[in-house]
């Protein structure tokens, strides 16, 4: 008889187990949308560009780089995911921060090198056949 009393307990036990063990989060997810969160952060805000450096390597030569100094360049991350920036006229794009220190922006991705709260310094690559083409932005505030 204290068997059967016993199953329904049992039973119900077992269920609510199972029901909240799908409820939890991995905490690396956690830790990602925190580290993701506090990047966001830092990027927003008017920054100056004050270098542009584009470097062209040809197979195994030593790379061409050019070093640029933009004058009066701006970007001005938006918490509504735009940046507004007159580096090629008045223009406005999409950005989005993203996992393992990188960011989409004009629809490519952007390795972030550098981020603090006065300095911001991000890449892009690509490859054209045995040429690849790096394009680095220096940014302050």
């Amino acid at each position: 008889m204290k068997t059967h009393q016993l199953l329904p307990i049992f039973i119900l036990l077992i269920i609510i187990l199972i029901s909240t063990a799908g409820c939890r989060t991995s905490s690396s997810e956690d830790d990602e949308n925190n580290a993701v969160a506090a990047m966001q952060q830092k990027v927003l805000g008017r920054w100056n560009l004050v270098k542009f450096t584009e470097e062209t390597t040809v197979g195994n030569q030593p790379p061409e780089v050019i070093n640029n100094n933009p004058q009066n360049i701006y970007f001005e991350f938006l918490s509504n995911g735009k940046v507004r920036t007159n580096a090629e006229g008045e223009e406005e794009y999409s950005y989005e921060v993203k996992v393992n220190n990188t960011m989409i922006l004009w629809q490519k991705e952007q390795k972030i090198l550098e981020l603090t709260n006065n300095k911001f310094t991000f890449s892009n690559s690509a490859t054209e056949g045995n040429t690849t083409y790096k394009q680095t932005y220096f940014l302050t505030r």
